[in-house]
Parts: structure tokens; C-alpha cells; sequence
């Protein structure tokens, strides 16, 4: 865990991926590829005639329990961090003795996105390919002593000898390469009022997964022993064995899914108009609908127990999930290695949201856009979210510079202000919404920075 959540930390400044929300950027009426992973109806009418994304790059990182104190790392430290990564250095947590039941939530996506283009079809009509690689994951209200466990490799002495219980933790996290056709329309224009609409029709591969849900333990552990009472929880997750042989294809594909992405957009202007030079528009979309199948090198298993004893945890060398399942089993199944195994395939859901666009146009060059994104639940089924996003943007654009400040709250069980900066100058762009931690202005407990670089002809 310890390790799991100081690498997340680390890919918050190493990993990234394409346009997530990138704020100051994706609202932008020269956005183009971007500008779709917001609302695919929005690329209709654009001003680029056509457009070739080279890469992009976006991570959202933050989390209530691990930081890097201010002070610790100098400004974008990349090189300090991953050190501490390795020492185990630079990294605190927000562990209360005096509220041990407190609990934490970590949220992380990631995205990619590698060659893709999109062309306009006449003055209506666009379309566009994609290839993206994606990555999300969450851990949702995990009590502090279980957290604070885990990030000491069970060997915090005041944890010991202590009747310990988790009702609540969640983890869900999935990563895949998405093939993705996109098209958009201009379905009417009479000069002052407009309506566009666009679809995304996009082909998964997954490449990882893992989720543990259902969680109930009571236990106690000391140096030798864990022990557990009237306990159980579910989890699932790919085979990470199967990684050891990526140079395969196999080693890679853990299963299949499709996902679809909707979006309607209203533009209205008092008078005819350039696809900039509007009085406002409004935007409404629903992304990500779909879900993977996890069904090669996967499985499913339920633990239950009235009692069970893990002794001697400290010596075991578990180098393989084979070998983490089978002694699990053992623990729980009074040595049964095999009895929690369910099935070989299970179903993760992809982060779907909701989201409601506002964009003023205040004058010529001047524009405050409002964004709603709400991250869609699944009940009590395996699947990544993405937290909700409420945001105000004031922006500066023409065809080649656009300067944004997004003043944003992020939510993920946890709210968060976050003060952003954001430019486009040309064919790259650049930006944050949170980077208040990568400056070494504070404590560095989430990051959110994107960066990109795309060639575009604008139409006469």
C-alpha cells in the first residue's frame, strides 16, 4: 500500500494523458480534439479546418492522507520526488491518533494521447480518430487505522495488540488503450440560433484492473500474527504475473468493452456570426457510458471467515497474486487455498459523467465559461469515477494565444479549491488547474497539470 500510494503520488508528476478536464484549454473555441473530451458536439463549425494531435498529456492527482511537506522538494522536483519514491523519503500523512476512524480518499486519473486527427467536412460536418491510453483509479473512505497500516507495512507498534475494523473501504482502478471514431453535426442554423450534436464510438482494451468492495474486517495483529473475526470483503483483479511476458500481446490484454460518448451544444448570436463570435452557448454531454470485460487472466473471490489466523505474515515472501490469493484462501477457508475463488472475469464500469457547459462571450477576444462535470456512481458494482468538477473560467483567445485562469472546486468525497493557469500559444498548450503543490507553494497533496502539442489549419 505504502508503496502503491507513494508511486500514485510520483504519477502525478511522471504519467500523464489527454484533455481530462483540462479547463482553461478544452472550453476554448479553438480546442478542436481537446475541446471533445468535454462535449463531442463541439467540434461542428469549428474554425480548424483539420487538426493532427502529436501527444498530450494531462494527470489529475489528490488524495486526503498522503503529502510532501512544503519545503521538502523544490519546485517541480520531479527528480526529489522519485527519489523519495525509491528512499522512501519526502512523504507524511495526515494520520489523527486522537481520531483513528477518520476517513481518507484518493482519487487518480491519467491519460494519453498519442497520433489523432480530425478533419472538418464542409462548413457542417466533422470527424476524427483517437488512440488514447487511459488510467483511473479511487480508494473511497478508508479509516485511518487501516490506511495508516497499510503505509507501514502493518508495522506501526501503536496499531498492535488493538481490536481493529474497516466497514467502509472501497478501491476500484482500471487502465486500457481506447480507439475512439468521432463525429459531429450541424443539425440547424438560421443565423442566430444554432444546434450541433457529436457522438464518440470508442473500442477498449484493458490492460488492468483491480477492485475490492464489500468490506467487512474485524481484526487484530502484533508482530507475528493477524487475526481475524467475523469478517469478509470481494475483490478482483488481473493477473500482474502475466506482465512479466509484455513483449507478448497477451501479456498486455486482460479483456474487451466499448464506450460511447454523447453531446448536444446550443450556440446563439444576435447576428450572423464566425464560429467565435457568439453571445453565448450552452452544452450538455454524457461521457464514457460502457464498461470493460475483464476475462483474460482475471478473477473474482469472496473471503468470508467467523475466524481465521495469518501467522507468521512478517516472513512471508508472497511474490506472486497467485500465491496472495491462495494464502488468503488458506487464511480465511481454515486452509482451503481454493475456496475463494468465485469466477474468471469480472465487469468494471468506465468513469461516466455528466456535464453542463456555459460559455459568455463578454466582448471581442473575452469569454467566462461556466463547467459542471458530476462523476457518475455504480452502485455496488466494480468501476473507476471521476470526481466532480464545478468551475469558472475567464479566458483571453484568438486563433493563435489563448491565456485562462480556472477558478475550480474539485469533490471527491473531499472538497477542494484550486486556482489554475492555462495557455495556448500556437500549436502548444500548457497548464494547470492545481498547481499550487508542484510550485512549492504548500504541502503537495494533489496535482493537476496538462501539456500538449497539435498541428491545425485554420479555415479561411
Amino acid at each position: 500500500m505504502q508503496k502503491m500510494l507513494a508511486v500514485w503520488a510520483g504519477l502525478c508528476l511522471c504519467l500523464t494523458g489527454h484533455a481530462q478536464y483540462n479547463l482553461g484549454i478544452g472550453n476554448s473555441n479553438y480546442s478542436g480534439i481537446p475541446g471533445a473530451r468535454i462535449n463531442p458536439g463541439v467540434t461542428a463549425g469549428s474554425p480548424l479546418k483539420w487538426e493532427v494531435n502529436g501527444l498530450s498529456v494531462d494527470v489529475l492527482y489528490d488524495n486526503t492522507f498522503v503529502y510532501t511537506p512544503k519545503g521538502a522538494v523544490p519546485a517541480f522536483g520531479f527528480k526529489s520526488l522519485l527519489k523519495g519514491i525509491v528512499d522512501n523519503q519526502h512523504y507524511a500523512t495526515h494520520y489523527l491518533p486522537g481520531d483513528p476512524d477518520k476517513r481518507y480518499q484518493f482519487t487518480l486519473s491519467t491519460e494519453l494521447l498519442g497520433p489523432s486527427f480530425r478533419l472538418s467536412l464542409g462548413a457542417q460536418q466533422s470527424i476524427g480518430l483517437t488512440i488514447a491510453a487511459r488510467g483511473y483509479g479511487n480508494i473511497r473512505n478508508i479509516p485511518g487505522t487501516m490506511a495508516e497500516n497499510a503505509w507501514a507495512y502493518l508495522k506501526e507498534n501503536d496499531l498492535w495488540n488493538r481490536s481493529l475494523s474497516d466497514n467502509s473501504s472501497r478501491l476500484d482502478m482500471m487502465g486500457w488503450l481506447q480507439y475512439g471514431l468521432n463525429y459531429s453535426v450541424i443539425l440547424f442554423d438560421d443565423g442566430s440560433n444554432q444546434w450541433k450534436a457529436g457522438i464518440g464510438l470508442n473500442y477498449l482494451q484493458g490492460l488492468v484492473a483491480a477492485y475490492v468492495r464489500n468490506t467487512h474486517l474485524n481484526y487484530t495483529l502484533d508482530s507475528t500474527q493477524i487475526a481475524f473475526a467475523n469478517s469478509s470483503v470481494d475483490y478482483g483483479r488481473t493477473d500482474y504475473d502475466s506482465y512479466r511476458n509484455i513483449g507478448g500481446y497477451h501479456g498486455l490484454n486482460h479483456g474487451h468493452g466499448f464506450g460511447v460518448d454523447l453531446g448536444v451544444v446550443y450556440v446563439h448570436a444576435a447576428n450572423t456570426r464566425e464560429p467565435e463570435d457568439y453571445d453565448y452557448r450552452l452544452g450538455l454531454s454524457v461521457m464514457d457510458i460502457g464498461a470493460i470485460d475483464f476475462n483474460r487472466n482475471a478473477a473474482a473471490f469472496h473471503l468470508q471467515t467467523a475466524g481465521g489466523v495469518f501467522d507468521n505474515w512478517n516472513q512471508q515472501a508472497l511474490m506472486s497474486n497467485a500465491g496472495i490469493d491462495k494464502t488468503l484462501s488458506a487464511v480465511f477457508y481454515q486452509g482451503d487455498s481454493s475456496a475463494s475463488r468465485t469466477a474468471g472475469h469480472f465487469t468494471m464500469a468506465l468513469p461516466t459523467t455528466i456535464s453542463v457547459q456555459a460559455d459568455y462571450r463578454v466582448t471581442a477576444h473575452y469569454y467566462v465559461n461556466a463547467t459542471i462535470v458530476k462523476g457518475l456512481g455504480h452502485g455496488n458494482r466494480p468501476g473507476v469515477v471521476q470526481p466532480d468538477v464545478y468551475s469558472v473560467t475567464p479566458r483571453y483567445e484568438n486563433r493563435w494565444w489563448d491565456v485562462s485562469v480556472p477558478l475550480s472546486l474539485l469533490y471527491y468525497g473531499q472538497w477542494r479549491a484550486r486556482v489554475g493557469l492555462a495557455v495556448r500559444a500556437g500549436y502548444v498548450f500548457f497548464g494547470g488547474d492545481a498547481p499550487v503543490g508542484l510550485l512549492a507553494l504548500g504541502n503537495m497533496q494533489g496535482v493537476d497539470f496538462y501539456a500538449g502539442v497539435r498541428f491545425f489549419v485554420l479555415k479561411k
